[in-house]
């Protein structure tokens, strides 16, 4: 009879493979997601039986489950967007129509449903409500029974492209997943949060079954995004590198994995935007294939070293950014040779410390000082005073102050969600 394996969102299938791995969905979770349930896989009155063999089940009962809410800023980081299932979608329909064109039925044109009415029928009743249980094929009316609630619309279903018109459903859920799950489970995942009542529900892969009865070797199962899916972060020191890495771990623990840095807790090989321009040209010469992405300081010799990276022509699976402009910085207060004033310090003087919390009762308010002239993009590059003391206080903060204390991150999250949205540029070309 063979074993399958099937990553659901609640009791709905997504992707079914029998006595193979298929398709391996282990970047849609990360460690803390390996739990151990009983499973209609397992016979456990044979191990009742004998006992001596329950080890055994330990592995048998293996799977990664996470709530859908946790699961979709791995899709979007991966470009597994809503506007990406749409294209999906699209695809779906023109090709069934060219299909068509080629049919004894090429006169009856067929009105497919739109991609929001495809969602809104996806959506139309929370996961967690549908029924489940198993109708007998022996049960009068049977296949009506089973699609419950769905039987209403019946029609409505008639007009999705190449759904399945077999009757391999029992149940609410199953005939859901015959049905409307004709997209990639990464679309379908993100149709489905459509509904906010769905978000909380759990995504699972069950592999423990498939493993136990010997179809696929254990090793093959593993949590965390795969290597040729990780981001390179490269920064102009140290100190942004370890800033960077703490509020992925922090503040956004469910794409952490993502990314990897050079040096965030040793020697950092290129202090400053001149090496780091030129760590960028050597690996154009060597032709990595990882992908990279620069970092560079909001500040003038940032925007300058920003500027001469642009012009090397950057690969693909290389980008550069800057850190984000914010409205914060359109006043701030500076100090120059014409004494103190407010000024934009955005492409000037924003260096990673000035999106920390700069509220320090020790020090006056947070002031930049005016350094040096950059004639190749005729601008001041600034300073902010005491900038080590602001990063001291930041690395001093428990996590639970930064998620939920009186440290303000709010600039710190307009960074974080800049550098993942320009990761996923990288990440979305391979």
């Amino acid at each position: 009879m063979g074993t399958s394996i099937e990553l659901c969102v609640g009791n709905v299938s997504l992707s079914y493979s029998k006595n193979f791995m298929g398709e391996d969905y282990g970047y849609l979770f990360q460690e803390g997601d390996l739990l151990r349930r009983k499973t209609d896989a397992i016979n456990y009155d044979y191990y009742e039986e004998h006992p001596e063999e329950k080890v055994e089940l330990a592995e048998a009962e293996e799977l990664f489950a996470r709530k859908l809410s946790r699961v979709l800023p791995r899709l979007e980081l991966l470009g597994f967007t809503l506007e990406a299932a749409r294209a999906e979608y699209q695809a779906v329909i023109a090709e069934a129509v060219e299909i068509s064109s080629y049919s004894e039925l090429e006169g009856l044109k067929k009105e497919y449903l739109t991609f929001e009415e495809f969602c809104n029928l996806a959506c139309r009743y929370p996961l967690k409500d549908l029924t489940s249980g198993y109708v007998e094929y022996e049960t009068p009316d049977r296949d009506i029974i089973s699609q419950g609630r769905f039987a209403a619309d019946i029609d409505v279903f008639e007009r999705i492209p190449w759904t399945d018109k077999s009757n391999t459903y029992w149940s609410e859920a199953s005939f859901l997943s015959a049905r409307v799950c004709i997209l990639s489970a990464e679309s379908m995942l993100q149709i489905f949060a459509l509904n906010a009542a769905n978000v909380e529900v759990e995504v699972t892969w069950e592999f423990g079954p498939i493993v136990h009865a010997g179809w696929v070797q254990r090793e093959a199962f593993q949590p965390a995004a795969r290597q040729r899916q990780k981001v390179l972060i490269a920064t102009e020191g140290a100190s942004d590198a370890r800033i960077i890495r703490r509020l992925l771990d922090v503040l956004r623990p469910d794409v952490a994995d993502f990314f990897n840095f050079v040096d965030v807790n040793e020697r950092h090989h290129f202090w400053g935007t001149g090496n780091l321009v030129k760590f960028a040209e050597g690996l154009l010469r060597i032709e990595v294939l990882n992908q990279v992405l620069f970092v560079f300081d909001n500040d003038a010799e940032g925007v300058d070293a920003f500027r001469k990276l642009e012009q090397l022509k950057l690969p693909a699976n290389m980008r550069a950014m800057l850190l984000p402009d914010l409205e914060e910085f359109r006043e701030f207060s500076t100090h120059g040779p014409e004494g103190v004033s407010v000024s934009d310090i955005n492409g000037r003087a924003a260096a990673i410390e000035c999106y920390l919390d700069l509220r320090l009762d020790q020090y006056p308010a947070a002031q930049v000082t005016w350094s040096n002239f950059k004639k190749d993009i005729d601008a001041w590059h600034g300073v902010l005073d005491f900038k080590e003391s602001y990063s001291k206080h930041f690395y001093e903060q428990p996590d639970d102050t930064l998620l939920n204390g009186n440290y303000d991150v709010s600039k710190l999250l307009k960074l974080i969600d800049a550098l993942i949205r320009q990761a996923g540029l990288v990440i979305a070309v391979i």
